[in-house]
């Protein structure tokens, strides 16, 4: 699971832009520090893309105040659970927004159509996955959770773009709901993971021009107040469920967090499955 060093929120209306202008000093020590950590989590990717997870990886405890058991990973470090502090990107000085109810929480996670989905739009169960474009750990199970998907036939799977790991995360993030609005979210998306590097204006606009997008209006819809407070909300949805990392589902009564294996995923939806079979389960997720 990535969790995210500190960086700053880029202005609204500008995507690329940061607040404040630090010395060259301090933005050559940052970038060190950012790729040096994004090394490592590339390097933890990929040890544990080729091996299955171990049955105690996943820890049941809950369920909490808003009715979510959390099954978290709990990977050694060096294993897909770096310990790195989260961002503050709403600043210190940044009102704090009003606590959610279950009802809402529930509400913008499961059925809030802003939020991308693919799948059976009337199955009986939402996936919603947390996911950052730079996070190694989401590229490595994407393949993974889009096979299960597919072969379920009964799951609605609902991304929330969650931009952590510093502006390069964001632009890309603005850039696939910038596709959103032109139909086109789930092939950029794909087109976005495929991508090695970071994903600078360039790559942003040959991704566009690749698909047939209208490359004006994607760069208008990036840097809009719009996008930029979508991004915002999905950051309160995961500060709602107190969420510490990328990747991340949500489903049922159940908050996976961490890299898990599609074989213990499908295991945890067809326990969703059978609580509410049994009655003990939520029916409005």
């Amino acid at each position: 699971m990535t969790e995210p060093p500190q960086q700053e929120q880029p202005e609204a209306g500008n995507p690329r832009s940061t607040a404040g202008a630090p010395s060259r000093r301090g933005r050559l020590s940052r970038a060190t520090q950012g790729w040096l950590i994004l090394v490592v989590l590339l390097i933890a990717a990929l040890f544990i893309g080729g091996r299955e997870e171990p049955e105690e990886a996943l820890n049941l405890s809950g369920p909490d105040e808003l009715g979510f058991s959390r099954l978290a990973s709990a990977r050694r470090s060096g294993e897909g659970f770096l310990e790195i502090p989260m961002p503050d990107f709403a600043g210190a000085d940044a009102p704090q927004a009003e606590p959610m109810t279950a009802e809402e929480l529930r509400r913008q996670l499961f059925a809030d159509p802003v939020l991308p989905s693919l799948g059976n739009p009337e199955g009986d169960l939402v996936l919603v996955e947390f996911f950052d474009y730079r996070c190694p750990f989401c590229k490595v199970i994407a393949p993974d959770v889009a096979a299960l998907v597919a072969a379920d036939g009964n799951l609605k799977h609902v991304i929330v773009d969650w931009p952590l790991l510093g502006p390069d995360s964001e632009y890309a993030a603005r850039a696939a709901l910038a596709a959103q609005r032109q139909g086109a979210y789930w092939s950029y998306r794909e087109a976005l993971l495929q991508i090695r590097g970071e994903p600078g204006e360039a790559l942003i606009v040959s991704i566009a021009e690749e698909l047939g997008l209208d490359v004006d209006r994607l760069r208008r819809d990036m840097a809009s107040v719009e996008l930029a407070q979508r991004i915002q909300a999905n950051a309160r949805l995961a500060e709602a469920l107190r969420l510490r990392g990328s990747p991340a589902f949500v489903f049922g009564d159940a908050i996976v967090e961490g890299a898990v294996s599609r074989a213990k995923l499908e295991q945890l939806i067809a326990d969703q499955r059978a609580l509410r079979e049994t009655g003990r389960g939520r029916t409005d997720s």
